[in-house]
């Protein structure tokens, strides 16, 4: 499986798979050039399927600056 594809299946995991921000940001290290940057924008999928306070602070834990 590509890794663009990998990070599509994982970002639409989220919440109920609580290891797919880890998952997101390990992927993201690995790629390189279009693929990073579509990953990058994969995280915004994770902060839209958020359901509460508590998804949105472990996405943060990963993402956030």
């Amino acid at each position: 499986m590509e890794l663009k594809e990998q990070a599509v299946k994982i970002a639409g995991s989220f919440p109920e798979s609580r290891d797919a921000p880890r998952k997101l940001l390990s992927l993201f290290n690995e790629a390189k050039g279009e693929d990073k940057d579509l990953i990058g924008e994969l995280v915004e999928v994770l902060y839209a399927a958020a359901k509460d306070k508590k998804d949105l602070n472990l996405v943060d834990k990963y993402f956030a600056d």
